[in-house]
Formats: structure tokens, sequence, C-alpha cells
């Protein structure tokens, strides 16, 4: 296969968006379609190389496979050797033990798995797991496994027979991505068989180009560029991925390897020196980009300076080109003599695998391997994260993964009383659930929970790429068949009616992904979708209220900043000692971001609505003009805006006074 110069360049317009992007750079707001050409381009490679050997009769599986090791293992297990001490001594435990669970998923080529089960691509977790990037290569090596034996069973390479059977897997790997955004859009993100189709399209061009004669054509390798960059910069992360938006930057990467030919100006662009060295480099500068900015922001706690991030942008570069140089480069070459035998090259291979996955097996059970920062932390702050509730997985599933029977099994609690509480909503709700239980047994009434998260009871209100159906069906059905005395009701109000996360002002930023209620055809957070929102709201809790009582209970104050990590790190770091910690957030920003949902709030009134205020048990009484996250050695959050079993308990007496009134006590 001749070497093209332009496909480095390609690469590296590739790369240097997903590196600006992941470094918070908004002007590269799709910067992280880099990741999808990268796609293309390893599609059309593989193939191309695949084909042409397969045709002169030299294929052979076995090289194909190290010339894979060769390519990937080193620089990879590189990275994971200088990253795990960093992730020892900066992570607090908690993230420590994700981190190891991600090495031995990396390691296995299966953290794409991992991380679709442990969370979303655009979350705040996101921001700082090192090795989150991991799931593209493990999408690609799961590909590597498959593709040559698809080859090898179609038999000779025909045209036909391969572009029909290429064009089918990419019609319906594209099909299932189009609806696993709508259902699934967290799995459908990392999911292979979502992102095949990408490959596919690579694997077209391959085709194509092998049994066609391609000419250089002007118009559609500059179509093709221009769409790459539309993507790029025009792009942000409401649009779905992998979806049919993703055809713009797919077919734009298309068009450029195929028709950027010699004597084209796309061609005699991405030919230019620099981009072909950074493109020459893009392997190792993917590899080390997330863990150089997720180390900054867990050093820098979530927000470094621009001048802090402009250097994490530089030594992505700088180590990219090092390794580049003295790991990956030895290795493809077959310089020095353990590097030139095959059987050598895969038993370091397999053992370097063995040693990670079991580093990372003992680090995630947090007692073999403890990070530096567990030493000195009592106990109690290490395990305040973990304070949310031994039945929290099954009490707040996803609102498509809800299950009636299971919620009435494992989510109630039932005493002698004839009458029953329920409570509704999202993670804003079931934070609640500890005091709610309490009450269960001190106040006497049945207590049920039916909490999803993300979601709110009524219909016609989802979240963004949210499906709640099966969750409000099933509240629904309750409602009717149950009949309770009195429903408590909650969500995180204000972040759906503002569409926007919360900064505490003082360094505590909630980043992420907007999170904006779909309601009729108002752009989210505009003063139309606010009164849409807020209208709909009252009307579905009119008609709830026409069947029982409610007791509504308002915005519970957020606090930005990961409270328990906060505080551990506080203590480990020695800026104060465990018996004289504190930690709260401003009432007057509390104020300011939740006052139009606390005016709207109190307007709604009815003879059989109840409302409780959590801020005022939490605001301004224990501090003056502050919002508390710890108290008097209480942790009152698992994270940074949940309130714990303990600050459930913390606001209970108040909350519960509320419930007495409105059972009529």
């Amino acid at each position: 296969m001749n070497y093209r110069k332009e496909i480095d360049g390609l690469r590296a317009v590739a790369v240097v968006p997903v590196v600006l992007f992941h470094a918070g750079w908004n002007v590269f707001s799709g910067g992280y379609v880099g990741v999808d050409i990268f796609f293309v381009i390893s599609g059309y490679l593989i193939t191309s190389i695949i084909l042409e050997e397969r045709t002169e009769g030299k294929f052979s599986i076995i090289r194909f496979y190290e010339r894979r090791v060769r390519r990937i293992f080193p620089a990879l297990f590189f990275v994971f050797t200088i990253t795990l001490p960093f992730a020892w001594v900066f992570m607090l435990p908690l993230p420590f033990q994700d981190f190891m669970r991600s090495l031995a998923a990396a390691s296995l080529f299966i953290s794409n798995v991992h991380f679709w089960e442990t969370t979303g691509y655009f979350s705040e977790a996101a921001e700082l797991r090192p090795l989150l990037h991991t799931w593209s290569l493990a999408v690609e090596e799961q590909y590597y496994l498959i593709f040559p034996i698809l080859t090898m069973a179609l038999g000779a390479v025909t045209f036909r027979k391969y572009i029909t059977c290429f064009v089918l897997i990419a019609i319906l790997s594209i099909l299932l991505s189009e609806w696993g955004w709508r259902n699934h859009p967290d799995a459908n993100f990392f999911f292979t068989f979502s992102r095949f189709w990408e490959l596919f399209i690579g694997s077209i061009c391959a085709v194509v180009a092998f049994k066609r004669k391609i000419n250089g054509n002007q118009w559609l390798s500059m179509i093709g560029l221009a769409m790459i960059l539309v993507s790029i910069f025009c792009f942000d992360m409401t649009i779905p991925s992998p979806s049919v938006y993703m055809l713009v930057p797919v077919v734009g990467a298309a068009l450029v390897i195929l028709y950027a030919r010699e004597g084209t100006l796309v061609a005699r662009t991405l030919s230019l020196r620099c981009l072909v060295g950074l493109g020459l480099i893009s392997y190792s500068t993917y590899l080390w980009h997330q863990p150089v900015f997720a180390f900054a922001r867990i050093i820098y706690s979530h927000s470094p300076s621009a001048t802090v991030m402009v250097f994490g942008i530089v030594s992505s570069f700088a180590l990219a080109a090092i390794t580049w140089r003295y790991v990956e480069q030895p290795f493809r070459s077959h310089k020095g003599p353990l590097l030139t035998k095959r059987s050598a090259l895969f038993g370091v291979s397999l053992m370097s695998i063995a040693v990670f996955v079991s580093l990372g097996v003992a680090g995630q059970k947090g007692g073999t391997i403890k990070p530096l920062a567990a030493r000195g932390v009592p106990e109690s702050l290490l395990n305040a994260e973990f304070d949310f509730g031994d039945n929290y997985y099954a009490c707040l599933p996803l609102g498509s993964q809800f299950n009636l029977e299971r919620a009435i099994h494992e989510c109630s609690a039932t005493t002698s009383a004839n009458r029953t509480v329920l409570l509704l909503g999202d993670s804003h709700a079931a934070q609640y659930a500890a005091a709610l239980r309490h009450g269960a047994e001190t106040i006497g009434y049945d207590f049920q929970q039916l909490t999803a998260s993300s979601c709110t009871p009524f219909a016609d209100f989802s979240l963004y790429e949210v499906n709640c159906e099966s969750y409000v069906e099933s509240v629904t059905e309750f409602l009717a068949q149950a009949q309770p005395d009195l429903v408590v009701l909650s969500q995180r109000w204000t972040k759906s009616f503002e569409n926007s996360g919360f900064d505490n002002g003082e360094g505590g930023i909630e980043p992420g992904s907007e999170d904006a209620v779909r309601v009729g055809q108002f752009e989210p957070g505009t003063k139309g979708y606010q009164n849409f929102l807020a209208d709909r709201f009252k009307q579905s809790l009119e008609r709830l209220l026409e069947e029982t009582t409610v007791v509504l209970i308002g915005p519970s104050p957020e606090a930005g900043w990961n409270v328990p990590q906060k505080l551990q790190k506080s203590v480990f770091s020695r800026e104060t000692s465990y018996e004289n910690l504190e930690l709260s957030t401003s009432f007057n920003r509390f104020l300011e971001r939740n006052g139009a949902v606390l005016e709207r709030l109190s307007k709604l009134e009815h003879p059989d609505l109840f409302y409780y205020k959590p801020h005022e048990a939490l605001c301004d009484r224990q501090i003056k003009g502050r919002c508390v996250n710890f108290w008097q050695g209480a942790v009152l959050y698992y994270d940074d805006d949940h309130l714990s079993q303990t600050g459930s308990m913390f606001i209970a007496p108040e909350l519960l006074k509320v419930v007495q009134m409105a059972l009529g006590d």
C-alpha cells in the first residue's frame, strides 16, 4: 500500500480539535468528532492492507495481529505505566478505585463497556477520568477482532460482494445508533455496533479505491474538508452521537480519503510538513491528552486556569513526540533483539496485560492498593461518598429500566398503619428517602419510593436523551391502584428550569451537559420555555391533587464541589485537621440561582398542597449567610448536589413536621 502524506494530515485535522475540545476551548465545540474521523481512517487503512495482501496471497492473520500489537500496545502500556503513580498520588479513594477498574478494562480492550455502565461521556465524572478516552481504542480493537475473520469468510475479493456486505453492515449499524441515542444514549455512545458504521464507511472507501481507479477531484475533496470543519466548529454536546448527524464528519472524511489525491488543493494542504508531523504523532497525542487534562483538573479542583490548560496542551504534544520517537518507532521498526521475535512480542504483551489487569483488580477492591490520599483520612470521611443507602441503585434506576414490581418489593417500608406515603421524582427526590423511611417508623405510615434518575413522574416531561415512559406509566398505574394518602414530590427544579449546572462562585463548578426538559418548541432556558414548563407542571400537579394530598419539596441547596472529596483533600493536604473542618457555600448565591423557581413554586396554592423548603434547614441558620455542606462532623452531601443519608436525616425533623401536617396529625 502506497504511503499517502495527506492521510497523516487528516489525522492531524482529527486529533488537534479533540485535544482542544477536551481542554475546554469552546470554539472547538464539535472537536469530539475527531474520534469519528479516526474511525473512518482506521477502517480505510486496515481494509486496504488486508485486501492487498489477500489478493497477493500474502495475508496472515497472525502477522495482522502482530502489526496491530506493535502499533497499539507499546505506547498504550507506556502511558498506563506513567499514569498509574500519578493516580496513586493525586486521586482520592473513590476516583482511584474507578481508575483502577478502568485500567483493568482498558488493558483488556473492553473499557467502552466499563464506561457505558458507569458514566456519560459529557458528564462531570468524564472530565476527571484519566483513561476515559480508551473507549475508542476498545471499539477499534473489537473491530480488528471481527473484520479479518469477516473478510476471510467472504472469500475472494470481488467488488459487488464486498461492497454489498459492508454497506449492509453500515446501514444496520447506523439504524442501531439512531434507535440507541433516542432510547439508551450513554450505551449508544460507547457501544461497538453503534460505531461500526463509521469504520465500515472507511472499509467501503478502501474497496472502492482498490477495485476502481479514483482520480483526484478538487470540488469533492474541498466539500469533504468543509464538512469536517463545519462539524468541528458548529456541532456541540447537544448533537446526539453517534447518529445520522455524524454523517457530516464521516462522509467528509470519506470524500477527503477518496478524492484528496496528489495535485488537489486539499492534498497539498494536508501534506504540509507541520500537519504530517502532527499526524504521525496523533496516536500518542490522543493517548496522552486525556490523562494530562484529567490530572490538571484533579490537582486544581476541576477548574485549572487557562495558563495551566495551555501548558497541558503543549505537554500532550511534547509527550506524544517523545513517545512516538522512543516507544512507537522502535517497536514498529523491529529494532532490538526482543522486538524482532514475534513470540517474544506476544509474550511480553500478554504479561503486560496480566500485570495491569491484576493491578486494576487489586486497586478496585479498595483494601489491597490504597491511594496515598487515603492515608490519615478518617474512615467516616472516606465512606461519605457511599452514604446514599444500600438500596440506592435498585430504587433509582434509569427511567427506561424502571420496574414497578422491583420498586414495590425493594423500596418500601411497611408498618401497621393504614395509610401510605409515596415518594415521587428524580434523584433529588430519592435523597429524602432516608428521612421518610424514618418517618414511617416514628410517625406511622407505609412508605413507598418510586423514583427514577432524571425523570419527572408526569407525562410529556423528559430530560434530554432520557427515556422516562416506562417510569411514568408505572407511576400512573400505581397511583390508580394504591391510592396513597400522601405524595411527596421533588425534582431538581432549578437545573431543569435554568438549563444549567451550578457554580458556587468559590471554585465549585458543576461541569457536564445540560439536561433540558423537552416541552413545547421553546429553546431551553428562555423565558418562553420557562413559562411553558411552569404551566405544564402546574397542570400536572393539579391533576395529581384531584386524587391525593401532596407535599411539594422546593430546591435543595447545591454545593458545586464534590463535598466528600473536597473534605478529604483538605485533610490529606493538611489544610486543616478533621476536627476543624468546615465547608459551606453562599446563601446569596443560592437565592440568586433559585429565586425565580422559589417564587413560582410558592404561588402554587391548593387546600391539599403543602410546601417544604429544605434550604431553611441548611442555609442562614448554622452560619449566617451560608449554606452548610458539612456541620459538626456530619458530611451532608455524597457528591456535589445530592444530600447524603446523613444530610437527609439532618433535615428530617422539619420535613416530617410538614408530612404530619399533610397527613392531618
